[in-house]
């Protein structure tokens, strides 16, 4: 016995109603970066990091972003969501930085902001941290 066909060509197509495109999300705008590549940026100290150089917390350093540094000198990195500066070096085979509270090293997915150029003298009479909480007594 053969099977007929006969059926299948005079049915209908079901009936689906579609919903209508979605439109494709619009492109997400970056984060306004902290300076444009080629500027110069500007920082304060906020510790004695780098005071045997003669920067004391409250100096302001002005970071070139136009090279990347070279061993030796005041680097800026960027590592996760902090900024963080000392001079350049290779402890361990691997890239560090080195300030007055010791050596950190610079892991794999840091970014070098830049190289210090220039310092300015913090503000006399200027507080750099608050005071401390009034004693009890």
């Amino acid at each position: 016995m053969r099977s007929v066909r006969g059926g299948a060509a005079a049915q209908e197509c079901l009936p689906l109603e579609l919903p209508p495109p979605v439109p494709p999300p619009a492109p997400r705008e970056r984060p306004a970066q902290v300076k444009a590549d080629g500027e110069d940026m500007r920082i304060r100290l906020r510790n004695d990091a780098l005071a045997s150089r003669g920067w004391p917390a409250g100096t302001e350093l002005v970071v070139s972003t136009d090279r990347r540094p070279r061993r030796g000198e005041v680097a800026l990195v960027r590592e996760g969501g902090r900024l963080r500066i000392g001079v350049l070096e290779v402890q361990f085979g691997r890239s560090a930085l080195r300030t007055d509270h010791g050596a950190t090293l610079v892991g794999s997915a840091a970014r070098m902001v830049g190289v210090v150029t220039v310092a300015a003298a913090p503000l006399e009479g200027m507080p750099l941290v608050s005071p401390p909480p009034a004693g009890r007594g």
